[in-house]
């Protein structure tokens, strides 16, 4: 994810974070900054050059908590991260496919797979639809990605299901 602000004291700041990692790096006016030590309790510190000296850059939060950087005191929100609707509709996703899982009736219309692989796989569709849905601000559109993955999910997780039935038997 690559995110863009313009300040008027400092310029264009670029953050680029990892979707899978959260590693961040933070450029201003076109300047790496220098990672310092460790996080600590989700905190990242990077120096920044400048003509006074050197400032500290602290950087906070993550894909979808947001992420706000911290300059002199002054904080830069970057992301403002996802909002409730989309955090419940992707637990939603992944919810009604563990329940789908363990009830027969409902397997036997259409079998998934369960149990840890399919539960990693619709945590990673259920991430992958809610990275979709933080691209765009139309809500139509948010909706229209979540159902999409949600189908195509249940869809290949019932094709797992029966592939790995078939090869078992």
């Amino acid at each position: 994810m690559k995110y863009v602000v313009m300040h008027d004291v400092y310029g264009e700041i670029r953050l680029e974070e990892s979707f899978w990692t959260s590693t961040k790096s933070i450029t201003i006016n076109g300047v790496a900054l220098k990672k310092v030590g460790k996080p600590k309790y989700g905190k990242f510190t990077y120096e920044y050059e400048t003509a006074e000296g050197t400032k500290q850059v602290t950087a906070k939060g993550a894909f979808t908590t947001g992420i706000q950087l911290t300059i002199d005191g002054e904080t830069i929100v970057m992301d403002k991260g996802a909002a409730w609707y989309e955090i419940a509709a992707c637990a939603l996703m992944w919810i009604v496919m563990l329940v789908w899982g363990i009830v027969p009736n409902l397997y036997a219309i259409w079998p998934v797979l369960g149990g840890a692989l399919g539960g990693a796989l619709h945590a990673i569709l259920a991430l992958t639809a809610m990275l979709g849905m933080k691209s765009t601000k139309n809500i139509a559109l948010k909706f229209a990605i979540w159902l999409g993955v949600f189908i195509g999910s249940m869809i290949l997780s019932g094709i797992l299901a029966i592939n790995l039935a078939l090869i078992l038997i």
